[in-house]
């Protein structure tokens, strides 16, 4: 990419796409991009996770956000139309090059089952994708999630998992809403790729990081803070950086790295991970702690609970999967593109951070 390249990314305004941005400007560990960056965000969308980056890299207010490589779009993403046409307008206003890449990396953070399968991220995908086509973009990079891939033993067992383990064809009943959708996303983008789009693809574990308390991505910051985390279990998950994984998109974007890459630092059980988050913010804990024997049985003998209002929730396939689940994820394809911080650096500094910042 040359200094007159355009940029488009999506997301810029939440936990991972500051981030992104914040890489891009060259403020964490790459030189950046050096050309444009045409940031969409809609117009009711807050800068508060922007400037809260820029707080904890140390940098001068509005270092990001008014940066002079940058461009904020006010834009409807779920309409490719609209966005092409605002996109071309903003473009010959500031005399800029129309995008040549995009990063993909806005998303909606729902795992509710009662959520509707026809999610919004299959479909915003599908229409940044027509965006894609329609300005013959040279390459789009797609974050995705862990939750697309899948193993074969049973829930409570074990398994290690790589970026091979894309098993888009599993059970609906055994899958979170959101994984439905991230799934159909990124079908949407194999597709493309089959179509001849150069695409690179991210499958990021649950992300750590920082922002405001009352956005999605720091609820579980947040429960631990007021004290509303009242159980944790001994299933267990993979864990990733903000900070790496932003890294490893915009280098995956730079290098046009097409084969996926799974993105986990570490896999930890749940109640080591509430206890080692509650340590870092400096937040007292009084959990209870549910090991899968017996409590996956009981789950499961509870199960004809699942349709009842306000609980049923909790006694879902997918629940006891998110609570129960031993499956490991293999990140050394993302650790290839960048290495990962520990756990421990990770969490002493984003909970030192939020300790002080949300006061």
């Amino acid at each position: 990419m040359d200094s007159s390249d355009t940029l488009f990314i999506t997301g810029a305004t939440g936990q991972l796409g500051a981030f992104v941005l914040a890489e891009l400007l060259g403020h964490l560990s790459s030189e950046g991009h050096k050309g444009t960056i045409l940031c969409a965000r809609r117009l009711s969308s807050s800068m508060a996770q922007i400037r809260m980056v820029e707080e904890f890299l140390e940098l001068k207010p509005a270092a990001i956000t008014q940066a002079s490589s940058v461009l904020w779009l006010n834009c409807d993403l779920s309409d490719a139309h609209y966005t092409k046409n605002a996109i071309e307008e903003c473009c010959a206003i500031s005399n800029r090059a129309l995008p040549s890449t995009i990063i993909h990396a806005a998303a909606i953070i729902n795992v509710s089952p009662s959520t509707a399968k026809g999610t919004s991220n299959e479909e915003l995908t599908n229409e940044m994708l027509l965006l894609a086509e329609m300005l013959k973009v040279k390459h789009f990079t797609h974050v995705s999630s862990i939750a697309v891939m899948g193993g074969t033993v049973s829930l409570g067992e074990e398994e290690v998992l790589g970026p091979e383990h894309f098993h888009p064809n599993r059970s609906e009943v055994l899958l979170s809403n959101y994984a439905l959708g991230k799934i159909a996303s990124e079908l949407r983008v194999w597709a493309a790729q089959a179509a001849g789009l150069s695409i690179s693809i991210l499958r990021p574990g649950v992300i750590l990081g920082m922002g405001p308390k009352d956005k999605a991505p720091q609820e579980l910051w947040a429960r631990i803070v007021d004290g509303k985390l009242p159980i944790s279990t001994d299933g267990s998950t993979g864990l990733v950086d903000v900070r790496d994984v932003a890294a490893i998109v915009v280098r995956a974007h730079i290098e046009r790295l097409e084969e996926p890459l799974v993105a986990v630092a570490e896999n930890v059980p749940f109640y080591e991970l509430v206890d080692r988050m509650a340590a870092a913010v400096g937040a007292q804990k009084n959990l209870k702690r549910l090991n899968a024997d017996p409590w996956l049985e009981r789950l499961r003998f509870l199960g004809f609970l699942r349709k009842a209002p306000l609980i049923g929730k909790f006694f879902t396939p997918q629940m006891r999967i998110m609570l129960f689940s031993k499956i490991k994820y293999d990140g050394s394809t993302g650790a290839t593109v960048h290495p990962y911080r520990s756990l421990d650096q990770t969490l002493n500094e984003f909970g030192a951070f939020l300790q002080k910042t949300w006061k």
